[in-house]
């Protein structure tokens, strides 16, 4: 009877998990569509390339958690105005229960310089495909009380469930930076799903998806002529539920014709006035064009003590094209 009450709470609680679960990476910052469609087109060059891969969740019990994103925008400039386009193609994927969420997201931003202020906007509209294979997962009514297991090859009595779950989904957001002397800060927010969309399984649930906000600041401090320091914070919360992310990297430019800088760093991720998570070290450098990013999430809650692998692995790529817009002005002066 404890084993039968064990299993419920548990699926019970993943259910709850898998549905609520929205992607999300430790390298937040070299993910930019993902973290506001604001940065969309915030980067120096003529067009970028960004790959995002994260595994998670490799327990004795479940398959990991596999995220996939991978992004393209380009900046399109008129004088000191700039509009920027940009796509998003997204993939959760939970090998325990055939789960997959896949998302498709067109970005679109614009940014204006005034006094040196650099204002940018963003709004991102797309759709969501989810879909899960039903005859992977184990229901109550599926208990077997003979063998004292539940045995998936018979019904599972559910007929308020569906095995795909799609639906329009709409994000905005806004963002701020300013170059000082030695410093450039930016800081920005953005609120995910504000059209509320049914995010549900159920057929006859009417609750709808609430807006998960994004608030982060980030700066680019040059300490010496080669050193930056790069602190970084994240806030997302939605409903009770709350992430922060706190860190920060140092980058060390390098003179070198293929790796011209190289960084390394940690960050902090804890629920606000909830348990702790994870401590995250990173490192990364920049090869030719190419930006490589590598973090460990080494998790250290308490709720992961009898957990087998609580660790979770993280790779980012970004490519930058050459800007082709010229940085001065020069005015040709007849000779004599």
């Amino acid at each position: 009877m404890k084993k039968l009450v064990t299993s419920l709470l548990f699926s019970a609680c993943l259910s709850n998990f898998i549905l609520a679960q929205d992607i999300h990476l430790s390298q937040f910052y070299n993910s930019d569509q993902l973290l506001n469609p604001a940065k969309t087109g915030d980067f120096d060059g003529d067009y970028r390339i960004t790959g995002n891969y994260r595994n998670q969740w490799n327990t004795q019990t479940l398959q990991p958690l596999m995220t996939s994103v991978i992004s393209f925008d380009k900046g399109f400039h008129y004088y000191s105005h700039q509009i920027d386009g940009g796509i998003l193609l997204a993939r959760d994927e939970f090998d325990g229960f055939n789960s997959t969420t896949n998302k498709i997201l067109l970005s679109a931003a614009y940014s204006y310089t005034y006094k040196e202020n650099r204002f940018r906007v963003g709004i991102q509209p797309g759709f969501v495909f989810k879909k899960t294979d039903l005859s992977k997962q184990s229901f109550p009514g599926q208990w077997d009380f003979q063998s004292g297991t539940f045995n998936t090859q018979l019904n599972n009595q559910e007929t308020n469930l569906n095995p795909t779950d799609n639906y329009f989904d709409l994000n905005i957001g806004a963002q701020w930076a300013r170059k000082f002397k030695k410093i450039e800060p930016k800081i920005g927010f953005a609120a995910n799903h504000i059209n509320r969309p049914k995010d549900t399984y159920l057929n006859t649930v009417t609750q709808r998806l609430k807006a998960r906000k994004v608030f982060y600041a980030e700066a680019n401090w040059r300490l010496r002529e080669k050193i930056f320091l790069q602190p970084k914070l994240l806030w997302m919360w939605t409903a009770k539920a709350n992430n922060m992310v706190l860190g920060t990297n140092i980058k060390h430019l390098i003179n070198n014709k293929s790796i011209t800088s190289i960084y390394y760093g940690a960050h902090y991720r804890h629920g606000v006035n909830r348990i702790t998570d994870a401590i995250i070290p990173t490192v990364g450098l920049k090869y030719k064009k190419f930006d490589l990013g590598f973090s460990y999430d080494t998790n250290v809650s308490s709720i992961s003590k009898n957990v087998t692998h609580k660790s979770s692995f993280e790779f980012s790529i970004i490519y930058i094209a050459a800007s082709s817009k010229p940085k001065y002005v020069t005015l040709p002066c007849d000779r004599y």
